[in-house]
């Protein structure tokens, strides 16, 4: 009998949950782009193009690295476009020390690349320069509701 009850509610709670999507939010441009650009320091650049795009990636998650490899074996969009890359970690992709080891790294570009095209990981506790850039580009990250990777804005 009470497995039967169990049953029956853990059935009625997925019919009734099922349909439950998460809204997202959804800032104004000019709200996202003034975020966007508070930490555009942060940012590393990839291409030398007069159409600037900030793109959010996870260093380990497959869709980052495809876009990655995409753009980068690309001269004509490196020459097109500017990419503004802020590293953002998927929590189940524990990705954190991967996130630090890029801006621990002398050549960070280099050290991105390394990771997102030739899948050479490295990993690195950072410092508190790190850890401060990280919270920074979280901070935007949650209030712009980045919720996939990667996730590209294009600036008008």
């Amino acid at each position: 009998m009470i497995k039967a009850i169990i049953s029956t509610l853990c059935l009625l709670s997925t019919v009734l949950f099922a349909n439950a999507q998460k809204e997202h939010k959804n800032l104004p441009y000019d709200v996202s782009v003034s975020l966007l650009k508070s930490i555009h320091d942060d940012a590393i650049i990839l291409g030398s193009g007069k159409k600037l795009l900030y793109v959010f990636l996870d260093p380990l998650c497959p869709h980052s690295r495809k876009f990655i490899k995409m753009v980068s074996k690309n001269p004509k969009m490196l020459s097109k476009y500017q990419y503004c890359l802020f590293l953002y970690s998927i929590p189940r992709m524990k990705s954190s020390d991967v996130v630090s080891a890029v801006y621990m790294s002398s050549d960070i570009k280099k050290t991105l690349l390394q990771i997102m095209v030739e899948e050479k990981l490295s990993h690195h506790k950072g410092n508190e320069m790190t850890k401060a850039k990280v919270h920074r580009i979280d901070a935007v990250a949650k209030e712009m509701d980045v919720y996939k990777r990667p996730y590209i804005v294009i600036v008008k």
